[in-house]
């Protein structure tokens, strides 16, 4: 029988498309692999003697593989490894990283990632496996398209499953990317309604708990279209499929043939993403290790502490492309040029990966480089400081004219230490300079000088000049300006001298890979609109506008509406944690706003402005901006330019805007509320929102609505690519668009609104289309929350929420009916009492048509009797510790086939059904009795009762004897162990120590010669489970 699967469907297919690229295959069979590092020995070798241009023996090669076991070892993310891979400096080099096609490039279906010799026991397996001269470096999961869970299960996998497994952590190190698939397109940003992608393919490089998963999307017109590929015999691609435990005969299909196609999803990610050269560029240049301080206050010691946080961080996608277009452009005769990023998609990193890129480039050229990075504020260049500090960078930091003087004139870094130096440059003293500081190459040193300059947009209209002068400070050096914002018109670009673009990354693909929000524009109450507008009627028509706006029936009309208003957004979002931000018009008017929120509300209110006359009032700001970051407070932040650029804090959600930025400063401006946010009670929100005052101010020719279209204008000049910001700002007729989507799906699965025939159409769909109705149903939930932040109540009304609600409670409740029946144990483990029994309640009441339910009523005696046996049951499985016994895994066992029964209509009455589960109860109960024996021997620890149950199944030691290990391996530790200590000690550690103590003991009782063989897996296990309890024994 030919199979329709995961691995013809896409896994083979998959390999072949390596081939295609260049790849040699290489089969498991046969093959001499070093067991510590997984290392494809024979590969190693022959690489490195190639790449080195000599003769390497096997001692040197052994001695090698220890130095890699010992460095993937480390605590370090890998670190260590990582700079020992891309090292030049040693003896002998690992990679080739100036010729590419000099290094082997070689993939292997299944490799088992085993942590005990001889058996694959607690292995993993990626489907397949990237290696680079031998050693593995990276792998690509696949799944067939529309696979269960979507690819979300393989981040979940990956993050709870692996990273978090101590025995895996050193192959992680190891490993540089991890990358994954399920062979389909990539969604709109749209097109799903929860917070999980689905569908595409994704990448990562390893990074513990905070790995996070970034799409790859082609940025090389025609690139796949103009590919050469190499051709594959059909015996090669069936010797593949042989090797991979299939018939040669599956290759014969039409289906199999049709994933063989260079252009499906997952081919293509292929071929953009391990391109041979692209793939050794981004091993060389695209990974960048981060060390954060982060200070908490000890209420013990009342004093703040210090800790670190350890990343690792890969390029996304728009950094790898840009740096590779920098390059290109330093091969035309116009060095210099903009970068245009959208807000939050890390324009420090990607200067900090440029870094590297171009000191390389220009050093094969025998030309040395230096770094400058350009900031217009104090705030600025300390938070730039410290984020290069972080990335590994010594720095410099310059704010006068005297001290950038002395920097130019260097040819060479004096700092050496880190991965590069970089010199932070604060323009904003030197804007008011006539004339700037000069310097020429002197004494024909070679040096290259590389000026970033960040947030370029802010200073175009108001310091042109400066921009010019500041270019003229270095005749021969390379300017490259970064912005968050379009530059408007190619005219004014070209005055100002900085050259074109270099590249680009838009909103559209910002919001569509998640690393920004759309922004969501709320309307003012229509009465409270009047209201303001009645406050603006002044008897004198030519009085300065400023007269009106700051005065006090002005400030206090606005300010009421905003606390109003503010208060119903964390209402209807059941979320405390978001925060706001008033833009105003003027300094005086922002001082008497957070006057106001001062003496009449309980919101508290931080004011954030420039002010010469308050000499504190800097103290302020830094305090203001610090705690709103970190601590949550204060609720608003009331400013009048400074912040509305340059400041990022996620839980800011909505924006006030009282005044109209022009065209340059607008969209950085309504982007302070477009980050990411998930709130801590799990809320993950799809908009940031601005409430437009704008509109209402009569004085004012152009609403927000009016700016954008200016904006677009500019940017579309002749010669441009065209751009739309249309779908950066959405309002409720974009919500009701997408509440209609919504509905229309809904109707295929519920085709009558009906909630009675809605219940029982749940019992006959999976639990994926169950899912499915779910999102719909939130999705429908959120359109009406957004609806009446949007006080859109013509649209409101569509939508019954008590109803939604009611659907919502149906469908979770058959959804956990099916976790109960296919994942018992952990099922039970997590819902409380009250849950579990409202779930079976309502399937009895709903799905069970041969018990007579007129005794099922709640108050009555047999439903006493079942919620009694079911609270029972459910506390016994809740205090049990070990999980993985074979004991409680028998347990679910019957208690799933109870379920089963019971969805099948085997039981013909509650006191059976009862009955059934009073026996799961019983075995609960008994289970537990006789760990807590067990455990009483080892003083209460429970993790040596785990220890045992597990060594019992993966040994061949007498049940007895391992009970007599352990109680002397108790007696030996007991009043020495205790979390930190263990942690210090590491595993090897507690090992050796615990071995020293007891082996003689064992060789005198005999007990040593039964267990020798499994001696140091079993106190391993035990020094596993003792950190899983955290236990002091």
């Amino acid at each position: 029988m030919l199979h329709f699967n995961e691995d013809t469907r896409v896994k083979f297919p998959a390999t072949v498309q390596f081939l295609k690229l260049g790849y040699n295959y290489q089969s498991l069979k046969g093959v001499r692999i070093d067991f510590e590092t997984k290392i494809f020995v024979d590969i190693f070798k022959s690489s490195l003697e190639k790449i080195n241009g000599r003769k390497i023996d096997e001692s040197e090669i052994e001695n090698l593989l220890k130095e890699i076991n010992l460095m993937l070892k480390n605590n370090d993310l890998g670190k260590e490894f990582y700079n020992r891979l891309i090292s030049v400096e040693h003896d002998i080099k690992l990679l080739d990283l100036d010729n590419y096609l000099n290094n082997d490039f070689t993939v292997v279906d299944e490799l088992p990632f085993s942590i005990k010799e001889g058996t694959e026991e607690g292995s993993f397996r990626p489907d397949i496996n990237i290696l680079i001269n031998g050693i593995p470096l990276a792998f690509l999961e696949v799944k067939h398209p529309n696979n269960s869970g979507g690819i979300q299960v393989e981040f979940e996998r990956m993050i709870n499953k692996r990273l978090v497994n101590d025995d895996y952590k050193k192959y992680f190190n190891m490993l540089q990317v991890v990358s994954f698939s399920n062979n389909m397109e990539y969604e709109d940003a749209d097109d799903d309604i929860a917070d999980t992608v689905r569908a595409g393919s994704f990448y990562t490089t390893p990074n513990g708990k905070m790995t996070t998963f970034s799409f790859f999307r082609e940025d090389v017109p025609n690139y796949h279209a103009s590919y050469k590929l190499k051709e594959i015999n059909i015996d090669t691609i069936k010797s593949i499929v042989k090797d991979g435990g299939y018939a040669p005969e599956e290759t014969d299909t039409e289906e199999f043939k049709t994933n063989l196609s260079d252009l499906t999803p997952c081919n293509r990610f292929i071929t953009s993403f391990f391109d041979k050269e692209r793939f050794m560029y981004l091993l060389r240049y695209g990974t960048m290790f981060l060390k954060e301080t982060k200070k908490i206050h000890n209420k013990t010691t009342n004093k703040d502490e210090e800790y670190y946080i350890y990343q690792k961080h890969i390029m996304r996608y728009p950094q790898f492309f840009a740096t590779r277009a920098i390059l290109k452009r330093f091969e035309q005769p116009e060095k210099n040029g903009i970068i245009w990023h959208t807000q939050g998609s890390g324009k420090t990193a990607l200067a900090a990966f440029s870094n590297r890129v171009i000191k390389d480039y220009f050093s094969h050229k025998k030309v040395n480089t230096r770094f400058f990075f350009v900031v217009d504020r104090l705030d600025l260049l300390r938070q730039t400081k410290t984020e290069f500090e972080n990335r590994g960078f010594s720095v410099i930091s310059v704010d006068n004219k005297l001290d950038f003087a002395k920097e130019l004139k260097k040819p060479l870094d004096e700092k050496n230490e880190g991965i590069g130096t970089i010199c932070v440059v604060n323009v904003q003293k030197l804007m008011e300079e006539s004339k700037m500081p000069h310097v020429e190459n002197e004494y024909n040193v070679k040096v290259q000088r590389i000026f970033f300059i960040d947030e370029a947009h802010r200073s175009y209209k108001l310091h042109g000049e400066f921009f010019k002068n500041l270019m003229t400070c270095d005749r021969n050096g390379i300017y490259i300006a970064m912005t968050g914002t379009p530059l408007l018109s190619k005219k004014e670009r070209s005055n100002l001298k900085f050259g074109d673009y270099i590249h680009k990354y838009f909103y559209d693909k910002s919001i569509a890979d998640g690393y920004t929000l759309r922004i969501k524009k709320e309307q003012i109450d229509t009465i409270a609109k009047a209201e303001i507008k009645a406050n603006l009627e002044i008897e004198n028509a030519d009085l300065d506008s400023a007269d009106v706006y700051e005065s006090d029936n002005y400030v206090s009309s606005v300010s009421k509406y905003i606390e109003n208003d503010f208060k119903n957004f964390r209402y209807l979002n059941t979320d405390n944690t978001i925060g706001g931000m008033i833009v105003c018009r003027s300094n005086y008017q922002a001082k008497k706003i957070n006057e106001w929120f001062e003496k009449n509300s309980k919101l508290t209110s931080g004011l954030v402005i420039s002010d010469s006359d308050n000499a504190t009032q800097a103290d302020i700001n830094k305090q203001n901006q610090i705690n709103f970051r970190e601590n949550g407070i204060p609720d608003i932040l009331v400013v009048h330019y400074m912040l509305t650029t340059g400041y990022d804090v996620k839980r800011l959600k909505k924006m006030y805007l009282l005044r109209g930025p022009k065209a340059q400063s607008l969209l950085q401006t309504i982007s302070r509320v477009n980050r990411p946010y998930k709130s801590p009670s799990g809320k993950i929100y799809q908009y940031g929102y601005i409430v437009d005052f704008i509109d209402i101010e009569e004085e004012y020719n152009n609403t927000l609505d009016a700016y954008i279209k200016e904006l677009e204008d500019d940017l579309n000049t002749e010669g441009d690519d065209p751009v739309s910001l249309s779908g950066l700002i959405v309002d409720k007729e974009n919500i009701k668009s997408k509440f209609d989507k919504y509905c229309n799906e809904l109707k295929q699965f519920i085709p009558v609104d009906n909630l009675e025939q809605f219940t029982n159409m749940m019992n006959f769909y999976n639990k994926d289309a169950l899912l499915r109705i779910r999102k719909l149903l939130i999705g429908i939930k959120e359109c009406s929350i957004e609806f009446k932040l949007s006080r859109a109540d013509e649209y409101s009304k569509l939508i019954d929420d008590d109803k939604v609600n009611k659907y919502l409670k149906t469908v979770n409740d058959r959804i956990s009916f099916i976790n109960l029946s296919t994942n018992t144990i952990d099922t039970l483990d997590i819902m409380n009492n009250e849950e579990v029994i409202n779930v079976i309640y309502e399937f009895i009441k709903t799905k069970v048509t041969v018990i007579d339910l007129s005794k099922f009523v709640v108050g009555e005696e047999e439903y006493k009797e079942i919620t009694d046996v079911i609270t029972n049951l459910q506390n016994e499985i809740k205090s049990n510790k070990n999980k993985k016994d074979i004991k409680i895994q028998k347990l679910e066992d019957l208690i799933k086939d109870i379920f089963k029964r019971l969805d099948m209509n085997e039981f013909t009455s509650i006191d059976d059904l009862s009955e059934e589960l009073r026996k799961a109860y019983e075995e609960a109960k008994a289970i537990n009795k006789e760990n807590e024996r067990l455990s009483a021997t080892y003083g209460g620890s429970f993790a040596f009762v785990k220890t045992l149950s597990e060594a019992v199944i993966e040994t061949n030691i007498d049940r007895s004897d391992l009970e007599k290990l352990l109680i002397v391996v108790y007696n030996a530790i007991k009043d020495t162990v205790y979390d930190d200590a263990l942690k210090a000690q590491g595993k090897q550690g507690f090992v050796t120590t615990t071995k020293s103590k007891i082996t003689v003991s064992l060789l005198k009782s005999g007990l040593y010669k039964k267990i020798k063989n499994d001696y140091d897996d079993i106190l391993e296990m035990l020094y596993v489970n003792l950190l899983l309890y955290k236990e002091s024994i």
